[in-house]
């Protein structure tokens, strides 16, 4: 079938593309970046801000179950999701979901910034192990479907006046994305919970940028909700109507309880606040 099918003619706003990973490094100590690349990417939709996509991994052994994503057009996950559960759960790959860090489809490759965690996960074992030559697929938004708007969350009143963004090392390549898209009269407000401050990849701005990073305690999220509380304290009540937006992302319990603090204590509406559960003590969401 073409490869220039109709946006009718495909069932969903992503489409599953075959890449191979082509270089990794370690742009800080904390993160790997690995660049993977393919011909059909010449397809994947550089939307940039939190745009997510699906790290599909290799089996230990560099396989890949076949559950139907690979179909031509890509189905829509109800099927194939739906297929990769049935799998018995030993022949069953892992999934997990990413912001890239860059996309350059005129050179048909993605940069993915993915953070070690400790213990390490099956992300972090995976780009840890890789090579140049390894196989894998990744799902993303598809330029022939147009711009849907699909998988961004970031979604602030038109040309905000005042921004917040919180989050930990998971939300950083998202952060440097939304940074990048924002216009240099936006006043914004970056407050980063990071374990170990040279993990910080945000590049400085100009005046109306304020960055504070937090060092992490004994309970990741922690330090960070104090920090926004502290943050919140400082500002004028009148800061908070209309042209202000927070977006918080990192861990689950974390950003649920910052959200509950701006829009209870502060009083911010709940439209102008986006918070997103990357992941969570004890172990990873699912999917």
């Amino acid at each position: 079938m073409s490869q220039h099918l109709s946006s009718a003619a495909r069932p969903w706003e992503y489409s599953a593309f075959t890449v191979r990973v082509v270089r990794k490094h370690r742009p800080s100590p904390g993160f790997v970046r690995v660049t993977l690349a393919g011909a059909g990417l010449e397809n994947f939709g550089p939307w940039g801000l939190d745009q997510r996509i699906k790290l599909v991994l290799p089996m230990a052994d560099g396989c890949m179950p076949d559950f139907g994503l690979l179909e031509e057009p890509t189905p829509h996950p109800k099927h194939w999701y739906a297929r990769w559960r049935t799998l018995p759960e030993d022949a069953r790959n892992v999934l997990r979901t990413y912001t890239p860090s860059a996309i350059r489809p005129e050179r048909g490759e993605i940069d993915v910034d993915v953070y070690i965690h400790e213990p390490a996960g099956p992300a972090s074992r995976w780009v840890i192990s890789c090579h140049p030559s390894d196989r894998l697929i990744i799902t993303g938004p598809d330029v022939r479907v147009g711009r849907t708007g699909y998988g961004i969350h970031f979604s602030p009143p038109e040309n905000p006046r005042r921004v917040l963004l919180a989050g930990d090392e998971s939300a950083l390549p998202a952060i440097n994305n939304i940074l990048a898209a924002l216009g240099p009269s936006t006043v914004t407000d970056v407050l980063l919970e990071l374990a170990d401050p040279a993990d910080d990849l945000l590049p400085e701005r100009g005046l109306n940028f304020r960055k504070e990073i937090v060092a992490r305690g004994t309970t990741a999220g922690r330090e960070l909700e104090r920090a926004v509380r502290a943050w919140g304290r400082d500002q004028e009540e009148s800061m908070f109507q209309d042209g202000f937006y927070a977006w918080i992302a990192g861990e689950a319990t974390a950003t649920t309880n910052i959200r509950r603090h701006l829009t209870q204590q502060l009083g911010v509406s709940r439209e102008q606040v986006t918070f997103q559960g990357y992941w969570k003590l004890g172990g990873p969401l699912s999917g």
